[in-house]
């Protein structure tokens, strides 16, 4: 999980900033916030972006953070995901260094 604090921003520039930055994934909205994802049905290459635009603050979220959970309740995804973890870290760090380019 990466915690970001900017200036208080518009949430379509963030959007259209991150369509602009990454073509090759898929960006949804929706009433969670928004997911930056690879294309097709992915478990780690998803990032979610909770973002608070009037207070400035973004928040990032992978998979990984929430293993614990996916181990408990179905095993052989939590494997799978803890093999993964450095893919879905270096994931949401590209996504999290863009997001701070979009918005200074």
């Amino acid at each position: 999980m990466i915690k970001i604090n900017v200036n208080p921003f518009d949430k379509t520039t963030l959007t259209k900033g991150l369509k602009n930055e990454f073509p090759k994934y898929k960006i949804q909205t929706g009433l969670a916030g928004l997911q930056v994802r690879r294309s097709g049905f992915t478990i780690t290459g998803n990032v979610k972006v909770k973002a608070k635009p009037q207070k400035g603050e973004i928040t990032t979220q992978t998979n990984y953070d929430m293993v614990i959970l996916f181990v408990i309740f179905l095993w052989p995804l939590g494997l799978y995901i803890l093999l993964k973890k450095d893919k879905q870290k270096r994931m949401e760090k590209e996504v999290a260094e863009k997001i701070k380019e979009i918005l200074q």
